[in-house]
């Protein structure tokens, strides 16, 4: 497993005053067959199989998609005499986290969280990437992002926090959504997703029975091209190269039973 935690107290009066700004906020159509652009890229898979892998795409303009690790920009509150507990995956992998008040934590690849190991007081962590959480009743819980912040009592929920995206989704009881920039708020319901679009929160509805990435299903409505690539280069730890800028958004899915070929043929064949 490609994960890790450790402890450590640090710039203890810098990170609260960092988290206390942070509060303060809440007030192509191709020329090419799907068949044809398909046997283009097999022999670019065939060769990727090296221990490093990167899996390349030349069909139009460019972009440039690599899965790494982000780095935390949203930091904890926490009181003098606690330490900072700090998980982290890899690509890949996923790991269960048991949180100080018995909640979970169900870490995505490429992804991390931060928080105090005093949770007397306040139940407070921050994110970068994508988690699952299970909280148990009591106190406010805090999920802070660069993008915003999803605050609940006892629920679970799913977020996601990456770049420019930001997507929160209620599985269990109710969780008020708060974006960093735009003074947006919401409150959603189970089945109910709010994403970041620009500067407001969106409400959409999602099938709660339906299988999600905690289960190695990746399904996806009106979602751009890009981010689906991303998400299957954080899952097989590889690096996609995009040579192409297609603006498309994407509705399907991929699963990660299947192997990277595969789950590259379904995204490519239902998206383009």
């Amino acid at each position: 497993m490609h994960h890790w935690m450790y402890a450590y107290p640090y710039r203890k009066m810098k990170m609260m005053n960092k988290f206390q700004e942070i509060l303060k906020s809440w007030e192509t159509p191709m020329s090419k067959s799907t068949e044809e652009a398909w046997s283009d890229i097999q022999p670019k898979l065939a060769a990727s199989s090296q221990k490093t892998k990167v899996v390349q795409f030349s069909w139009k303009p460019m972009v440039s998609v690599a899965a790494a690790a982000a780095v935390i920009v949203a930091l904890v509150m926490f009181w003098p005499s606690s330490e900072l507990i700090h998980h982290e995956t890899a690509n890949g992998n996923t790991q269960d986290i048991q949180l100080p008040d018995m909640s979970m934590a169900h870490l995505n690849a490429a992804s991390s969280i931060t928080y105090s190991d005093d949770w007397g007081k306040e139940r407070t962590l921050s994110l970068n990437g994508e988690a699952f959480f299970e909280v148990k009743k009591g106190s406010r819980f805090s999920v802070v992002t660069e993008q915003g912040i999803v605050e609940v009592l006892g629920t679970s929920f799913d977020v996601l926090s990456r770049k420019n995206q930001f997507r929160v989704e209620c599985r269990t009881g109710r969780v008020k959504v708060s974006l960093n920039a735009g003074k947006s708020e919401v409150e959603i319901t189970p089945g109910k997703a709010a994403i970041m679009d620009g500067k407001n929160l969106v409400i959409t509805d999602f099938d709660v029975n339906q299988a999600d990435w905690r289960n190695g299903d990746f399904n996806y409505e009106d979602v751009a091209v890009e981010h689906v690539f991303e998400e299957i280069a954080r899952q097989y730890g590889v690096a996609v190269e995009l040579n192409f800028n297609t603006g498309r958004l994407y509705t399907g899915s991929f699963k990660k039973n299947q192997s990277l070929e595969n789950a590259l043929r379904m995204v490519y064949s239902n998206g383009f």
